[in-house]
Order: C-alpha cells, then sequence, then structure tokens
C-alpha cells in the first residue's frame, strides 16, 4: 500500500491546530494553500491522508521543532478524540489489559496504518506502536506522540495523573525537548529505534477500572494485534473513499485532485481503481451518498444543507442523484430511519 493511502480520522489533527493557532501560525491561510480540507476543523469524524497532514505540520508549524509540536499536541489530546462508539468500547473494559485490548482493536479504525501490539519482557509489559506504510517518514514522530499518549491516558486513569512510563521509545530521531523531559522525568526516553512503544508495570494493568471488582486473567506473553482485530476493510477503494470526503462540500474533487493526494499518477490510481472492480466516478459518487446518508441519519440536518455538503448546488439535483443511487429520495430514506429507530 502506498505510504500516501495512510488515513486518520481528522479529530487527531485538531490537537495540532489548536496548538499551532495558540503560536500564532495563520492556520486557515496555510491550509487554504495546501492539499488538506480547507473545511478540517468542520470535519473532525472524515479522514485525511496522513503524510500529507504530517508535511503540512512541519511547514506550518517550523517555527516549533516537530518533537516539540508533537508533544505540546500530545498534552493537549485526550480520549474524547476517538469516535464515541469507541471510546465507549475502551471505557466499559474492567481492567487497564482488557482497556488496551479494546484499544488494539479499534486502533486501526481510527488511524488505518496504526497497529498496537503487547510484549510482556519480565514484569514489565512493552505496548508497541507501529505506523505501518509510513517507513521512516522524516515527521514521524506527529504520529508517534499521539498513539503515544492515547496509551500513557489509558495507564493514567488507572495509576494516577502523576504516573510517568518506565521507557519510551520513538522511531524518530530527532532531539527530545526539555518540556518533555520535565514532564516525564523518571522515564527513559530512546530515539532512533525500530518502533515507539511504551514500558508498562504488568500489576498496574491488572488494576480494576472505575471501582470495578479485580479480574484474575493471566496476562500473556504476547499479544498480536492479529488476533483481535482484522484489516478493518482498507482496500484501496475504502480509502480513498474517506479520503474524499472531506473536500466535497468546498470543492469538486476531480480525478487530478485525487490523485494528487495519494501520491500516484492518475493512470496509476485508473489503473489501481480499475483492478478492484471500480472506477474513480463509482467511488467519488459512494463517498457522496456514504457522507449523505450519516447527515440523513440526523434529523437536525436540513435537506438542503445536506445537498450542499457533499456538493450539490441544489436539493433537485441532489434528490434526483440520491435517488439514482439508492432507489429511493432522501425524504423517504430519512422517514424508514425514523420508523425503524
Amino acid at each position: 500500500m502506498s505510504g500516501r493511502l495512510a488515513i486518520v480520522r481528522a479529530a487527531h489533527l485538531l490537537d495540532y491546530l489548536a496548538v499551532m493557532r495558540r503560536i500564532g501560525v495563520p492556520v486557515d491561510r496555510d491550509l487554504a494553500k495546501s492539499l488538506l480540507p480547507p473545511q478540517i476543523e468542520q470535519s473532525a469524524d472524515l479522514y485525511v491522508s496522513i503524510p500529507l497532514a504530517m508535511e503540512w505540520l512541519a511547514q506550518s508549524g517550523r517555527d516549533l521543532e516537530p518533537m516539540e509540536l508533537g508533544f505540546l499536541a500530545a498534552q493537549q489530546a485526550s480520549q474524547a478524540s476517538m469516535k464515541p462508539a469507541h471510546l465507549a468500547e475502551v471505557l466499559a473494559a474492567q481492567t487497564g489489559f482488557k482497556r488496551l485490548q479494546a484499544f488494539i482493536r479499534i486502533a486501526s479504525q481510527e488511524d488505518n496504518c496504526l497497529r498496537v501490539s503487547l510484549r510482556r519482557e519480565g514484569d514489565q509489559i512493552r505496548v508497541i506502536c507501529e505506523s505501518l506504510h509510513l517507513g521512516r517518514h522524516p515527521f514521524i514522530c506527529f504520529a508517534e506522540w499521539l498513539n503515544l499518549q492515547g496509551v500513557i491516558s489509558i495507564v493514567s486513569d488507572l495509576a494516577g495523573p502523576g504516573w510517568c512510563p518506565r521507557e519510551m521509545t520513538f522511531v524518530s530521531r530527532f532531539a527530545v525537548p526539555g518540556a518533555a523531559r520535565e514532564a516525564f522525568p523518571n522515564t527513559r526516553i530512546l530515539m532512533g529505534q525500530r518502533h515507539s512503544s511504551i514500558l508498562v508495570d504488568s500489576e498496574i494493568l491488572a488494576h480494576p477500572c472505575q471501582g470495578r471488582s479485580p479480574i484474575t486473567d493471566e496476562l500473556p506473553l504476547s499479544l498480536d494485534p492479529a488476533q483481535l482485530q482484522g484489516e478493518g476493510g482498507w482496500d484501496i477503494v475504502s480509502i480513498l473513499r474517506k479520503i474524499l470526503q472531506p473536500y466535497l462540500g468546498s470543492t469538486h474533487p476531480d480525478l487530478a485532485l485525487a490523485a494528487e493526494i495519494v501520491g500516484m499518477s492518475t493512470r496509476t490510481l485508473q489503473r489501481r481503481l480499475q483492478q478492484s472492480g471500480s472506477s474513480y466516478s463509482d467511488v467519488l459518487q459512494e463517498a457522496r451518498f456514504e457522507v449523505a446518508r450519516s447527515l440523513l441519519d440526523e434529523s437536525g440536518a436540513k435537506m438542503i444543507d445536506v445537498a450542499m455538503t457533499v456538493g450539490y448546488e441544489s436539493q433537485q439535483h441532489f434528490s434526483r442523484a440520491f435517488r439514482r443511487f439508492t432507489g429511493v429520495t432522501p425524504t423517504a430514506y430519512r422517514r424508514s430511519v425514523v420508523e425503524n429507530a
């Protein structure tokens, strides 16, 4: 899979935007000149290209060293950045270990190239976060900080807000900022490693969560994420469909733009889609109606707003296209949703 087909929910990028606004970066102007969706802050549940986002962050946030910018965004991040259903699954777990199992299951749905695994090392557990398909991207630290912070927040809920991991490892080779050293005074931080990870005392993970009764599950020597999750359906068609969705309301994402976003020639993109039994026009249409159906499920969304959000100039054009695609009008679809609810 091409590295440019690595995608993440836009919600995880918003922590970076907040930090950059705070230090005076003209975020709106810089977004308008980039390939990222200009309305990204209104599209938190949609997906964006990770390499595009990392390269944009490095360029627009150049007043800060990448590791410092990554650390500041991680400090601001919270579990609330996850989809509500994913967060509910994590919080429903009975022990820290069960929460990490839940985190492993949902990780690739938040970030399609993130794979989390657990490995026992004596009386400790190493939580390994690997960003597949990104290789050793020069700005991988932006993804590493948020991934590790997600794990740290889970463990901190059990061990207390002052908890620090025994060790943190990064693939990135940038110097560790002083602020990170101060925040993790008792943590050994290693750069230039094979993967990013944190080391946790295994007894902490056996603690019950939020007053639950202790669970006596035996921690395995290792836990491969393949035991808990599949690939999440992330083929080129589903990835491209997700990538296109944030652009629908502000521009017409034609084939040339899509190819530029994913880092392919138009011919290569067309060939890859053809090999998958699809075409660019099919994927664009599917992207529109995936967003439309999601909005129609919300009873408060006006029909004209749904039409504009998915790239139609009028409600009538949208209604005709929706009926051609689904066999029913948007109004009939919404009525069926209400009746089934």
